[in-house]
């Protein structure tokens, strides 16, 4: 069983030059404890802590990098993890239920921003792009002695549209911050962060909180699904 990994986008790197001609690129490599919760689509709520997922992660990987290159930017961020987990509870006195949810799949946001605002300490971007949903997703229910299964595939486009920026306090002291919205073959999905960057030499310390949710609609088994928590990890440019 391997530890989750995971890396966070979202506008952390300071202005550029709006005359430099060449392209300025970004790493994010961090760790995010995202809880995960929901709703099937026969009404069973999906509530698995980050400890859960830990004990039941089969794998994760996540990463993201940006090129930047005057007051234009590219993002592309990629989330990859398989997990199970078995919960036990009761619909009814007397009545047990337990339900069996495994989700295997990606996540894939890519964006092109501009920058409204580019002062020194100051950057202030909006964006679109498109953002990925692709999950094979099978959710066992037992109630009373009967049983369900649900399963099926996700493979969801959707557009969004958002903003991001970063304000230093101080040369070593700053935030960052992100959100966006769309919609498209899911009904709604939102994804919101929020950080503190700490710069240490040559790359920032991030700590921060990213909340990632999806309205689905048109699946078999999950209807809604939602990854949120705190996140630490690191920014480097090359």
């Amino acid at each position: 069983m391997s530890a989750i990994a995971c890396a966070f986008w979202a506008g952390f790197a300071l202005p550029a030059k709006a005359d430099n001609p060449t392209w300025d690129f970004t790493a994010y490599l961090y760790l995010w404890a995202p809880a995960l919760s929901g709703e099937t689509t026969t009404g069973n709520s999906i509530d698995v802590s980050f400890s859960d997922i830990l004990d039941n992660l089969d794998f994760g990987l996540m990463g993201a990098v940006k090129a930047r290159r005057a007051k234009l930017s590219v993002f592309v961020d990629a989330l990859y993890l398989n997990l199970s987990n078995d919960q036990n509870s009761a619909v009814g006195p007397g009545i047990p239920a337990s339900s069996d949810v495994d989700v295997e799949g990606t996540v894939f946001t890519g964006s092109v921003g501009y920058d409204l605002v580019d002062a020194p300490g100051t950057l202030f971007t909006v964006l679109g792009g498109v953002r990925s949903l692709n999950l094979d997703n099978t959710v066992d229910i037992e109630v009373s002695g009967g049983s369900q299964r649900v399963s099926g595939k996700i493979n969801n486009w959707d557009v969004v549209v958002g903003l991001r920026g970063t304000r230093q306090f101080s040369d070593r002291w700053g935030m960052s911050y992100y959100a966006d919205i769309g919609a498209g073959e899911s009904d709604l999905t939102t994804q919101l962060s929020l950080a503190a960057n700490y710069k240490i030499n040559n790359w920032d310390l991030v700590l921060g909180y990213r909340y990632l949710d999806w309205n689905i609609g048109n699946s078999q088994a999950i209807s809604d699904l939602t990854f949120d928590g705190p996140f630490v990890g690191a920014r480097f440019d090359f």
